[in-house]
């Protein structure tokens, strides 16, 4: 029937557009839903404490003592429902996000800046540990507020984890090797527990088919695929860069705590294992572990940085895609 090639290749062409379309309408209406959602679930807590917080958080870098104090104080209770909520699971409803103003991600935010408020406060009071223990709580928040969510929600989590992560970094020459192996323990935890780039990926794919499924229209679907695209290529280099960093930081304050006990820098990251870290670090852009060499009683550890090329420790430029190479403290 079908001896003619061109006829043969019209009728494959024709059986591939009515999968496609019957592929696509089975997407229409369909409701973006994530994992079931656990009980009690320490997202609603984040939700409650940040609808609690008052004052100006977002000042903490330039405020004094005593304004520190009093914000602290006037935010105990959403402090509170913010560390309750850190020790439950927790997965961000996705179906009621669709519905609601991307403005209540600002207020989400302002709860990693109050726990770097109570941080500084602490540090103006000479308490490193505890300083410590609120910046890391930062980034732990950072990573499960956006556990379940899209891309957005993402990248929030990841402008919290930085909230946290800059004054923490600038803390580490303060703390003594047992305060440091604290901070150890939690940054070993958050680095098991991770939101993954591939549950983001996996996470918006589901957002974009239920997004065409609202409007029929192929043209519209092409160009937001090319939109998201760019999108999602820059917020994975990000994604990474935080990750690195806080890799770096935990090897740093390991390689801190080996060099305190034994009197000099370990040969390989690989001995940091036995009493310090679970896993040796590894580089998010390279997929191979940290570049590590020791240097008499000091060393040289760094990330090969966006540019995935190692410069052999030239540090790094200001901005995402700089040339050079990533450490704990680069700017």
């Amino acid at each position: 029937m079908f001896r003619n090639p061109r006829v043969l290749l019209l009728a494959f062409a024709l059986v591939a557009v009515v999968v496609l379309v019957a592929l696509l309408a089975s997407t229409m209406g369909r409701s973006p839903l994530g994992p079931p959602l656990p009980n009690p679930n320490g997202y609603d807590d984040f939700i409650k404490a940040s609808k609690a917080v008052l004052g100006n958080v977002w000042d903490f870098p330039t405020l004094d003592h005593d304004s520190l104090a009093a914000l602290v104080s006037t935010n105990a209770e959403p402090l509170r429902l913010l560390r309750l909520g850190l020790t439950r699971q927790c997965v961000m409803p996705t179906d009621s996000t669709l519905t609601n103003n991307y403005n209540w991600l600002r207020g989400m935010t302002r709860l990693a800046e109050l726990l770097a408020t109570e941080g500084r406060w602490r540090e103006m009071e000479n308490r490193p540990a505890e300083a410590a223990q609120s910046y890391v709580d930062a980034l732990r928040y950072g990573n499960e507020m956006s556990r379940g969510g899209f891309l957005i929600n993402r990248l929030v989590g990841l402008d919290c984890e930085l909230i946290g992560y800059a004054p923490l970094a600038k803390l580490v020459p303060k703390l003594n090797p047992v305060e440091a192996r604290a901070v150890l323990r939690d940054l070993d935890k958050l680095d098991v527990g991770r939101v993954t780039w591939a549950e983001v990926q996996q996470n918006e794919r589901r957002f974009m088919r239920y997004q065409r499924g609202k409007h029929f229209n192929p043209i519209i679907w092409v160009m937001d695929w090319w939109q998201i695209r760019r999108a999602m290529q820059r917020a994975e280099t990000k994604t990474k860069t935080v990750v690195a960093r806080e890799r770096l930081l935990a090897a740093e304050l390991a390689l801190r705590c080996y060099q305190s006990e034994q009197g000099h820098p370990p040969a390989r990251l690989d001995k940091l294992t036995t009493n310090y870290l679970s896993h040796v670090p590894q580089d998010p852009f390279s997929g191979q572990p940290l570049i590590y060499r020791a240097q008499g009683t000091n060393w040289l550890l760094y990330s090969v940085g966006s540019d995935g090329v190692d410069d052999g420790g030239k540090p790094v430029g200001r901005g995402l895609g700089s040339k050079g190479d990533l450490f704990f403290d680069s700017p």
